[in-house]
């Protein structure tokens, strides 16, 4: 089997797609396959995945050159002769970032799969150091790894790189994970994660269809029922920051709100059927995001969710971690317009408001 399935999702990304490609054609790690799935773009992005599959076997105009590890987007000239049956195209209508997943997924014949949006791309040595830790960790604990965690590099649009480094850990069981995982900038980004297949599949995990909040709607499920996570400090993936924020658009935001409520009724009672109290983290992370989250709306619309929050009997899974936590919780509990007030994150960065709150 290939050791890694990597699936691209590719809707519109004329632009970046070349240098996200190139970046897994010059891994020095070569054992794996890349699923392309070119999700309807009516730009160039599927003749790109078309021209890759056809004429990636052609070896590099220069032999000697070698990707340089401080350059963060790799020279066209880097593509390394491949097996052309180790490049897949999925061209499919336009169906949204979670089916173009699925797709990718069900194809899959690789051991681990990875998933690089088709803006981003993958630091120069990021499989082998995926791969020596997988081994490492097996060979320690006897059992696979299901979970691995890696970190990421926000990559902004003058260019300038912004490290987000992570402590690693040795494997834990999922519940006993996830509060470490809480703690990093990013928890639930579905690319920061190396998911072992038979696990991945063997547990029917689906992205939902047509939510602009897929990974927050399975990520912390897929942690808490995994046998075994682990994570690396390595910063394996470069997260390209494009212009234009969700969080500015009011109907985007109200509708990723939708969606995490959505994804909150779908994970809550699966995390109950795991164990109450071992998915207590879990469930608390979920509740005080989404209303965080919601809290970027307008007040009326804001107190509207938390209703429905309640109504849903979820307020019971705002459980404070740590003394430090309780104040914010108990306002979340009791005052949620004046937790809105005190809380709400003003400068559009939902993310690094929600890391605070665990953090503190």
């Amino acid at each position: 089997m290939t050791k890694f399935s990597i699936i691209i999702p590719a809707y519109n990304v004329e632009d970046y797609l070349p240098v996200c490609l190139d970046s897994v054609l010059s891994q020095d790690f070569r054992d794996y396959e890349i699923i392309l799935v070119d999700d309807g773009s009516n730009d160039s992005t599927g003749q790109i995945c078309d021209a890759y599959q056809s004429s990636h076997q052609k070896s590099r105009t220069n032999p000697d050159e070698k990707y340089d590890k401080n350059t963060p987007t790799p020279p066209s000239s880097t593509i390394v002769a491949q097996n052309s049956k180790n490049v897949k195209v999925i061209h499919q209508q336009n169906a949204g970032l979670s089916e173009a997943r699925n797709s990718g997924v069900k194809i899959a014949t690789g051991d681990y799969l990875i998933f690089l949006d088709g803006d981003d791309f993958l630091a120069p040595d990021a499989l082998t150091k995926i791969s020596t830790a997988l081994a490492n960790f097996h060979k320690t604990t006897k059992t696979p790894v299901d979970l691995l965690r890696f970190q990421c590099q926000d990559l902004l649009s003058n260019g300038e790189l912004i490290p987000r480094p992570e402590p690693g850990f040795a494997p834990l069981p999922g519940p006993a994970a996830f509060p470490l995982l809480a703690h990093c900038h990013y928890t639930e980004n579905a690319w920061l994660y190396c998911y072992r297949t038979e696990f991945f599949k063997s547990n029917h995990f689906t992205y939902a269809k047509g939510r602009l909040a897929e990974d927050f709607g399975l990520t912390p499920l897929i942690i808490a029922r995994a046998t075994s996570v682990a994570a690396i400090p390595d910063i394996c993936y470069n997260y390209r920051q494009r212009p234009g924020s969700i969080m500015q658009d009011s109907a985007k935001l109200r509708q990723r709100v939708v969606d995490s409520f959505a994804g909150l009724e779908y994970q809550l009672p699966l995390l109950e059927q795991i164990g109450p109290k071992l998915t207590a983290p879990t469930a608390h992370y979920l509740s005080v995001s989404f209303l965080t989250l919601a809290s970027q709306l307008p007040e009326q619309d804001f107190l509207q969710f938390y209703q429905k929050f309640t109504r849903s009997g979820f307020k019971k899974y705002i459980r404070p971690q740590s003394l430090r936590s309780f104040p914010r919780a108990f306002l979340l509990r009791h005052f949620p317009r004046l937790y809105r007030f005190l809380f709400r994150p003003k400068d559009q960065s939902i993310v690094k408001e929600i890391i605070e709150y665990h953090n503190h």
